[in-house]
């Protein structure tokens, strides 16, 4: 068969080196063959190692997917138990792990943590008073009534909000914290860009050293006066009592529903007295 390959059939050799011219030439025909198919079948392997490399990949990633899902199912469980504060606790942080873990879910638990924030910020703890009763003046030498106390699980979903991978944000997204009671509440160096806190009450909120830059602060309740070295940039509806003296205020603009940033410190001073024009609760 190897004869009639590459034309040595066709090919006379004559003369005492004719065996063996043939000879040589037939073996340079078994080593090109050989190549050849040595070249395919290494070919076929490198074709079915990708593509069993390809299947394992998926087959990995659906796996890992599958157990993500099972963690966020059981912690979105415990977030929602009623009866162990524990227990809340720890859906809360095992959400903030997965939210580390995986940038796929990441927002959907910001999402989630924040429905939990606004949901259950205006439960009061056991054992203490209302809002309104808290804030009541009591008569001279009466005890004063105690003060609304923190929800801890509130408090860890706000933490963990805070201090959230702002990588893994998608482009656009804002925290919805609409109408939440943020009453007592410990937000010192949490990052909040964008933030909605539109109505929300922030009666003796610690926000020193928050990052508040484009949040939306339209009507916000009982801000109380200015946090210590909280970043404004580019707020919306900055509380006339967190106005830096600094700044200017255009003429006639509401006192409760300014939007001033940083960059406008360059204005004249505003006087103390129109900020108490202004509506503050």
């Amino acid at each position: 068969m190897l004869e009639h390959f590459d034309g040595i059939a066709k090919t006379e050799f004559t003369g005492e080196t004719a065996a063996k011219d043939r000879a040589a030439a037939l073996d340079a025909v078994r080593g090109r063959t050989l190549a050849i198919v040595t070249g395919l079948i290494a070919l076929v392997a490198v074709y079915y190692t990708a593509r069993n490399a390809d299947t394992a990949r998926r087959t990995f990633q659906l796996g890992e997917q599958g157990h993500v899902t099972d963690r966020y199912t059981r912690a979105i469980e415990q977030l929602g138990n009623r009866t162990s504060l524990e227990i809340r606790l720890g859906g809360i942080y095992a959400l903030e792990r997965i939210a580390r873990d995986s940038a796929r879910d990441h927002p959907a638990i910001m999402e989630v943590l924040a429905a939990f924030i606004r949901e259950h910020s205006h439960d009061r703890a056991p054992g203490f008073l209302p809002d309104a009763d808290a804030t009541t003046v009591a008569a001279p030498g009466a005890a004063l009534p105690p003060q609304r106390k923190t929800r801890t699980d509130v408090q860890a979903a706000l933490t963990v909000i805070g201090r959230r991978i702002l990588d893994h944000d998608q482009p656009g997204a804002r925290i919805n914290l609409s109408g939440a009671d943020l009453t007592s509440m410990d937000l010192t160096g949490a990052t909040l860009l964008g933030a909605r806190l539109t109505r929300a009450r922030l009666t003796r909120t610690d926000l020193t050293r928050a990052d508040l830059t484009r949040a939306d602060l339209t009507r916000v309740r009982d801000p109380g006066p200015r946090p210590e070295g909280v970043v404004l940039t580019d707020v919306i509806g900055l509380p006339a009592s967190w106005a830096d003296p600094a700044l200017s205020i255009p003429a006639g603009a509401p006192a409760d529903c300014l939007s001033l940033s940083e960059h406008d410190s360059a204005g004249p001073n505003v006087a103390k007295k129109d900020h108490a024009q202004g509506n503050l609760s």
